[in-house]
C-alpha cells in the first residue's frame, strides 16, 4: 500500500471517528444561494452538480491560491510570487492546456479573452473584496463555453446594499503585507463601493525573490423604474521578481538559493461592466451586459531552455463583449437563454537578446535561435448562443438540460519571417475557425427537504488557445511541425452522480466523477508537443461540515482520483525522452487530496483551528520514471474578537517546518521543484467602521 493512500486512509478513519462523536445544541445549517450553475440565484442543495462556496473574508488573500485548494478535487501549485499552475479533476496543466481548460470568472464575466488565457490567472482576482467564490469542479462549458472544461471558478461581488467600511491590515514571514481597504456610501439615489488592496511581499523565501501587487475596485448600483445598474471598474498591477526551480527542495541552501536571479514578470489589467437588469411585465428578466477589458504582461522566460534567461515574451489583449440574458419562470421549467458576443485583439513577442549559453540539442540537433522567435497579431471573434433549462418532472424531480453553441474566429498575422527556424515554426498569415457544441443534462430527486441525490452528464470543448497553433515548435523526435489544420478543440466528456445532504448540525457532499478527453494539447518534459492526446479520469470526492459538540466544528474535503493517459507515444531513441503509454498515471496527479480543519471555540471571543493539508505522491514525468513522496502540512491560527468591529488573528504555517515541494517535475530529465516555505506566520487585524 501506498504511503500517500496510508495518510489518506488516516484522514478519512479520523473523519470518520470524529463523526461518531455526539452533537448537541445545534444552530441550523442554512443551505447557501449559488448564482455560477444557473446565473441567477439558486439553492445550493437542488443543483444538478457539484459547486464548493469559499468565504474570502476568512482568510488571508495574499496568495488566492491558497483559498482556492481548500475545496475537494482542487490542486493548484503555486510557483514564485503570483506564478501557480491548476488542476481541478485534472493533473496539473501547463502551457496552453494549463490557461485554456479553467475558466476564471468575476460576476460571470471571463477575466481573459477565449483563446488569450494565462496559467496565472488568479493574479488578476480580488477575492478581499468579493462577498463569496464559487468553483464547480469538471465541465461548465455549456453555460460559459471556452476554458470551463476542468472546471470553473467565479469570484462574486458582495452586495451594493448598505454604507460602511472596513480595513484588513496583516503582516507576516519574509516582510509580506496584504492591506485591504473598503468604504461603501448611500448618495440617495445611488450606492458606491471604492475597494483597495495592497500586497507584497519584499523579502522572499528565496534569494532575489519578491513581489508588489496592488488592485482596485470601483463599484456602483442604482434602480431607475423597473431597470437595475451595476458598474465595475477593476484594475490589477503587478511587479514581481521571480525564482526559478532549484535542483533540490530538501537541501534548504539549495531550495533558498535562485539561479534565476534576473527574472521578472510585470503584469496590468483592467476590466469594466455595466449590468442591466429589467423585470419585464411578463414575469420575465432581462439582463444585458456590456464590458470591456485590457491585459499586458513583459516576463523573462527563464524555463526556456539554452537561451541564457536572455529571452523575454511580451503579451497583450483587449476586449469587447456582450451578454444578453433572458430569464424566464413557469410552473413547469425555469429558463435562461442568451448569447455572448466578444471582439479581441491581441499580440505576442518573444525575442531572445543573448546567446545560446549551451547549444540546446534535440534529437535532430536544432537549437533555438538568437534574435526574435515569434511575432504575430491575432484578430478573435467569438459569437455564442446558448439555452439552459430546469423543467419539473414531478414534485420530487427536476431535470436540467443546456446546449451552447460556440463559434470562434481567428485572423492571424505574421509581423516576421515565416517558416522554420531553429527548433521555432512561425506560420505565414493565415485564418481559422471553430465550432464547438457543448450540450448536458442533469437531474436532481429529493429524496426528503434535506437530501438530495444528482446525477449530471456534461460536454466541455474549447478552441485551441492562440498559442497552441500560431507559436509551434517541433512536434516529434524527427523535427516535423503540426499542420494547424489537424489541431481540434479539445472535447471533454464527463459523467458525475451524487448524494448531498443538510442537516441541523452537518452538511455533506458525495460525488463520483468518470471523465475521457480527446485532442489534449500538451508539452511534454522534453519540451515537444503532442496535439491528439486522449486521457481518462476517475475519482470520488467528499465535501463535509460537522458540529462535533457545542465548541467542535470539523471541516473536510478529501479526494482519491485517478488521471490516466489513454494513448500510446513511443518516441524512442534515448536522450531522456518521454514515452507515453496507455494506461500510465498522467504527471502532476497525486491519487490523494486532502484538507481538514478543526475549530475549537475557547470562550466567547477566543477561536483555535488546527488545519491538516495532505497531498499524496505523484509522478514527474509522462514515463512514470520519478516520483515525488508527497507531503503532509499542518498549520494553526488562533482568532480574538477585540469587540463588535474588531478582530485580531495569528496564523503559523507549515508547523512542524516540513521540507516540501509545492511543485515538482522534470525537465530535459532532471528534477526540478519549487521549494515550499519553512515554517512562517501571519498576524492580522480586521476593523469595521
Amino acid at each position: 500500500m501506498s504511503k500517500s493512500f496510508t495518510k489518506f486512509i488516516g484522514q478519512t478513519v479520523l473523519t470518520s471517528l470524529l463523526l461518531g462523536a455526539p452533537a448537541v445544541a445545534q444552530t441550523a445549517v442554512i443551505d447557501e444561494v449559488i448564482v455560477t450553475t444557473t446565473r441567477s440565484d439558486s439553492l445550493r442543495i437542488d443543483n444538478p452538480g457539484n459547486i464548493a462556496t469559499l468565504d474570502p473574508s476568512q482568510t488571508v488573500n495574499l496568495f488566492p491560491v491558497e483559498l482556492l485548494n481548500q475545496a475537494p478535487g482542487v490542486h493548484i501549485h503555486r510557483g514564485s510570487g503570483q506564478e501557480h499552475l491548476t488542476a481541478i479533476r485534472s493533473p496539473v496543466l501547463v502551457g496552453g492546456a494549463g490557461a485554456g481548460s479553467f475558466l476564471y470568472l468575476e460576476d460571470g464575466i471571463p477575466m481573459r479573452a477565449p483563446g488569450f488565457a494565462n496559467v496565472n490567472a488568479l493574479m488578476d482576482a480580488m477575492p478581499q473584496a468579493d462577498g463569496s467564490v464559487e468553483l464547480v469542479r469538471g465541465p461548465g462549458s455549456a453555460l460559459y463555453g471556452s476554458n470551463a472544461v476542468h472546471g470553473l471558478v467565479n469570484f462574486i461581488s458582495a452586495p451594493l446594499d448598505e454604507s460602511g467600511a472596513s480595513a484588513d491590515i496583516a503582516i507576516g514571514s519574509y516582510a509580506r503585507h496584504a492591506v485591504s481597504l473598503q468604504s461603501a456610501q448611500d448618495h440617495g439615489s445611488f450606492m458606491t463601493r471604492l475597494s483597495l488592496d495592497l500586497n507584497g511581499d519584499a523579502d522572499g523565501y528565496r534569494d532575489a525573490q519578491s513581489f508588489a501587487q496592488q488592485k482596485a475596485r470601483f463599484e456602483s448600483a442604482w434602480q431607475d423604474g423597473a431597470t437595475g445598474y451595476r458598474l465595475s471598474i477593476a484594475h490589477m498591477n503587478l511587479n514581481q521578481e521571480t525564482a526559478g526551480y532549484a535542483a533540490s527542495y530538501e537541501d534548504e541552501t539549495i531550495a533558498r538559493g535562485n539561479n534565476n536571479s534576473d527574472a521578472y514578470r510585470d503584469a496590468a489589467a483592467t476590466r469594466t461592466y455595466l449590468r442591466m437588469t429589467t423585470d419585464l411585465d411578463s414575469g420575465a428578466t432581462l439582463m444585458l451586459t456590456p464590458y470591456f477589458r485590457t491585459n499586458d504582461m513583459e516576463f523573462r522566460m527563464h524555463f526556456l531552455p539554452g537561451t541564457a534567461n536572455t529571452t523575454i515574451e511580451e503579451n497583450s489583449h483587449n476586449s469587447i463583449g456582450l451578454q444578453v440574458a433572458y430569464a424566464r419562470d413557469t410552473d413547469s421549467v425555469s429558463y435562461v437563454s442568451g448569447i455572448d458576443i466578444e471582439a479581441t485583439e491581441g499580440e505576442l513577442t518573444e525575442v531572445q537578446s543573448g546567446a545560446d549559453k549551451y547549444a540546446f540539442r534535440s534529437p535532430t540537433s536544432i537549437d533555438y535561435a538568437q534574435g526574435t522567435h515569434y511575432d504575430f497579431e491575432v484578430e478573435a471573434q467569438v459569437i455564442a448562443p446558448y439555452l439552459h433549462a430546469v423543467w419539473a418532472l414531478s414534485d420530487a424531480t427536476d431535470l436540467t438540460t443546456g446546449l451552447r453553441w460556440e463559434m470562434t474566429d481567428y485572423d492571424y498575422t505574421n509581423n516576421t519571417d515565416t517558416g522554420r527556424q531553429g527548433k521555432l515554426y512561425r506560420p505565414a498569415n493565415r485564418s481559422d475557425d471553430f465550432s464547438d457544441v457543448s450540450p448536458k443534462i442533469g437531474l436532481v430527486h429529493r429524496l426528503a427537504d434535506n437530501r438530495r441525490v444528482f446525477a449530471n452528464l456534461a460536454r466541455a470543448a474549447r478552441a485551441p488557445q492562440t498559442t497552441d497553433i500560431y507559436r509551434l515548435r517541433d512536434q516529434n523526435k524527427d523535427g516535423e511541425v503540426p499542420e494547424i489544420e489537424d489541431i481540434d478543440s479539445e472535447v471533454l466528456d464527463s459523467l458525475e452522480i451524487g448524494y448531498r445532504a443538510v442537516y441541523p448540525a452537518l452538511s455533506y457532499e458525495a460525488t463520483a466523477f468518470v471523465m475521457q478527453k480527446e485532442n489534449y494539447h500538451f508539452r511534454d518534459g522534453n519540451d515537444y508537443y503532442e496535439t491528439d492526446g486522449e486521457t481518462d479520469h476517475m475519482g470520488i470526492e467528499l465535501s463535509l461540515d460537522w458540529m462535533l459538540a457545542r465548541d467542535w466544528t470539523l471541516a473536510t474535503n478529501l479526494t482519491y482520483a485517478k488521471h490516466e493517459y489513454a494513448f500510446d507515444r513511443n518516441v524512442g531513441g534515448g536522450n531522456s525522452l518521454e514515452t507515453v503509454t496507455d494506461g500510465d498515471t498522467i504527471d502532476g496527479a497525486p491519487e490523494t487530496l486532502a484538507n481538514t480543519s478543526l475549530r475549537y471555540k475557547y470562550d466567547e471571543r477566543t477561536f483555535i483551528k488546527l488545519h491538516w493539508e495532505h497531498v499524496g505522491s505523484y509522478y514527474l514525468d509522462a514515463s512514470n520514471s520519478a516520483e515525488y513522496d508527497g507531503h503532509d502540512i499542518f498549520a494553526v491560527t488562533t482568532d480574538y474578537v477585540l469587540s463588535g468591529q474588531s478582530r485580531l488573528s495569528l496564523r503559523i504555517d507549515n508547523l512542524f517546518d516540513e521540507a516540501y515541494a509545492k511543485r515538482a517535475d522534470k525537465w530535459f530529465g532532471n528534477d526540478r521543484y519549487f521549494p515550499g516555505e519553512g515554517r512562517r506566520f501571519m498576524a492580522r487585524i480586521s476593523h469595521t467602521f
